[in-house]
């Protein structure tokens, strides 16, 4: 007999047993407990060392070629310190006085209240000065950078064109923004074209591209993409976050190196890749800044970048305007990795720049991972699924301006020989796959 506001408002209704009932409860956790027990991110009988792997605590100096770890010298390649400006005294010591003069926190608040200071009104104009923009706009961070823009300068009644391999921070700013989001195979000038035709001119629609893709390390077609953007009335976005610093004869970024600086609508960039600290910045139109600093939800809602952060980015990116030097270092050390890698087979896909991705077939790179670590003490990562396509894997190298000619060979040499082999046996304990 049913009781409870079924039986009063006269409904006759059998009810499951309270058990039963239990059981046929949908759980939103239970895809958590699937995605431990079934993930195909890597096989069953690798799953094991792919978690002693991934999220293994790395010491705090880590911003170096080399790093102590209990004791072991360790060489690293998985920094996105390209220029070393992390450890560069000028660097440390501004954000050190404000730290000894302020402390950690200020200033406690966000942008559009207590939040803003004269050292982010300073850092937005010479970031402008030095994307060539109107104006500019210093997030706390550099993937709120990438979602707060993305999601203010579309709403529900426009299209948002992705590349395929976008960033995971500008798909989720096209999600927040409810515009319709389609994607165009990657750097497929003709395939974005198909799209761009299929739509009317009287829907506003958003071009949205990494200049530089964080895991192939290649360049997006940024002249042929203004082409288009400009012929069919589309407005172009670029996540320069990889390339500012990096790239062009001024360390502008890829539009400086492909020579279409002022062709592109909205400048991205993050400040924990060449610039060394965290957060990030759009660079843009005065109107299109202004928008952004009432509408992004991620500069509104949020703490401001930290005092001691801003003076060090602010250092970093003098310093960096006239790194001539450590830029040719960075491409040079970039070249003779690369050379070495592909006369030894390895395939590293079509990488332009100093982001190196070694392999993609299933586990590998996670053996390749702890066989360099614990075997010849180099420290690279393994990057898995949601970074790249599930079910495969890339070894991601980073090299330096701060590396040297005996760091690659080192590097090179212990690759070689884990390739010659079979899969390195790990020395540490890792506990079996349930």
């Amino acid at each position: 007999m049913a009781t409870g506001p079924i039986a009063a408002a006269g409904v006759g209704v059998s009810l499951p047993p309270a058990g039963m009932e239990r059981l046929l409860m949908a759980d939103i956790f239970d895809k958590c407990v699937r995605f431990q027990q079934e993930s195909r991110i890597v096989k069953k009988q690798d799953r094991a060392l792919a978690e002693s792997t991934l999220y293994r605590p790395s010491p705090l100096n880590n911003i170096g070629p080399w790093m102590d770890v209990d004791g072991r010298q360790i060489l690293q390649f998985s920094t996105n310190d390209y220029l070393g400006l992390a450890s560069h005294p000028k660097v440390i010591a501004a954000a050190a006085e404000i730290v000894e003069r302020y402390g950690v926190s200020v200033p406690m608040g966000a942008r559009p209240l207590t939040g803003t200071i004269d050292l982010h009104i300073q850092l937005e104009r010479e970031l402008a000065d030095f994307k060539q923009t109107e104006d500019a706009l210093v997030f706390a961070n550099g993937a709120h950078t990438m979602m707060g823009a993305i999601a203010a300068l579309a709403g529900p009644r426009d299209l948002i064109i992705l590349d395929r391999y976008a960033h995971a921070s500008l798909v989720c700013g096209a999600k927040i923004s409810g515009a319709r989001v389609r994607f165009f195979r990657h750097n497929d000038v003709e395939d974005l074209e198909a799209i761009l035709l299929e739509t009317p001119r009287s829907q506003a629609r958003m071009v949205v591209v990494d200049g530089v893709y964080s895991m192939q390390g290649d360049i997006a077609p940024l002249p042929e993409l203004c082409d288009l953007c400009e012929k069919h009335g589309a407005r172009l976005i670029v996540d320069d976050a990889h390339g500012t610093g990096v790239c062009g004869d001024n360390g502008r970024g890829t539009a400086e190196l492909l020579r279409c600086e002022n062709r592109i609508d909205v400048h991205l960039g993050t400040c924990s890749k060449a610039l060394a600290t965290m957060g990030g910045f759009a660079a843009a139109d005065a109107a299109v800044i202004y928008f952004l600093k009432f509408k992004a939800p991620t500069i509104l809602f949020t703490k401001a970048m930290p005092a001691c952060i801003t003076a060090a980015t602010l250092e970093a990116l003098r310093i960096l305007r006239v790194a001539h030097d450590r830029r040719k270092t960075l491409w040079r050390n970039k070249r003779m990795l690369q050379n070495g890698l592909r006369e030894a087979g390895f395939d590293i896909g079509g990488t332009q720049t100093p982001i190196t991705p070694i392999g993609n077939n299933g586990s590998d790179a996670v053996y390749l991972c702890d066989g360099l670590y614990h075997k010849y003490n180099i420290w690279a990562s393994a990057v898995l699924y949601p970074a790249v396509p599930i079910g495969t894997s890339i070894l991601r190298v980073i090299p330096t301006a701060s590396h040297t000619d005996r760091d690659i060979d080192l590097l090179l040499s212990a690759l070689c020989e884990l390739k010659a082999g079979q899969r390195p046996e790990p020395k540490s304990e890792v506990p079996s796959a349930q």
